[in-house]
């Protein structure tokens, strides 16, 4: 696999493959971080081609061990999948994620002797008007400011010390976030207390109708208030506020806040796997 940056032309070939690939299976094939990672120098690639132009596509994260592949839909049954799901793990992936968990997917999964390591839940629900709940005692609610950057980052850490993932979140993922379309300061809604931040919720916008709880983090220290609940009708209240009329989230398989959320009326719409050895 490449671990060098990848040019102008293959990331358009690269986008244009995970639009194809969105458009045939209903499902992106690229979560937030690879795209993110197509522009990092630190995540490797592999690319395929042929005659009609680039035929698949893997990255592999050395950060977290794993790897996303997709294959562009009329280049299937060729074999393009299994060559790049062996380049991945001959390369040192522990795990491949296959978002939407298809049929495809298990099967390919299954021939080279993966199982499933871990499961991550898309719930969603429909947003009506929501209100704001009050804040517990001595809790303000208000929204980000970029004097906040190291707050948040620090509640972040804290909140997700166990998450391979959202726990190494830094300085500049976020400010890679800031640069996305979607970026915007009143859908970061912090919860902060006479000590300093102490939780937030972070909203997303994918297009006029429909958001996305993206983050929501609460500091071991403010535990057992209610604050999490309090933040997540605050964020949908933002959401329905500004016109989206649907929600989703991703939230582990295994988390307990899975209760929460189906408490305030998500249900499971799909689920993505990561399979390993």
């Amino acid at each position: 696999m490449d671990p060098h940056r990848l040019t102008e032309a293959d990331l358009a070939a690269v986008n244009a493959l995970v639009a194809a690939v969105t458009a045939a299976d209903g499902v992106r094939p690229l979560n937030d971080d690879a795209l993110h990672g197509l522009r990092r120098d630190t995540e490797r690639h592999r690319l395929l081609r042929d005659a009609a132009g680039l035929a698949g596509y893997a990255q592999l994260s050395p950060a977290f061990g794993t790897a996303q592949i997709c294959v562009r839909p009329d280049a299937r049954g060729r074999g393009l999948g299994r060559r790049l799901l062996d380049d991945v793990l001959a390369a040192g992936a522990t795990g491949v994620w296959a978002f939407g968990d298809l049929p495809a997917a298990r099967a390919l999964a299954a021939a080279a002797g993966l199982r499933a390591v871990r499961g991550l839940l898309i719930m969603e629900r429909p947003l009506d008007a929501v209100a704001r709940p009050p804040a517990p005692a001595g809790v303000r609610l208000r929204t980000f400011t970029e004097a906040d950057a190291d707050a948040l980052l620090a509640v972040n850490a804290a909140a997700f010390a166990d998450h391979p993932e959202q726990g190494s979140f830094s300085l500049a993922d976020l400010r890679a976030r800031q640069a996305e379309p979607w970026w915007e300061p009143a859908g970061l809604i912090l919860a902060e207390d006479a000590a300093g931040v102490v939780g937030f919720h972070w909203t997303k916008r994918h297009d006029a109708a429909t958001g996305e709880v993206y983050v929501i983090g609460v500091h071991p220290r403010a535990h057992g208030r209610g604050l999490g609940t309090v933040l997540l009708e605050a964020g949908l209240a933002h959401l329905a506020a500004v016109g989206c009329r649907r929600v989703i989230l991703y939230v582990e398989a295994d988390n307990p806040a899975v209760r929460l959320y189906e408490r305030t009326g998500f249900r499971v719409a799909h689920t993505d796997v990561l399979y390993g050895r």
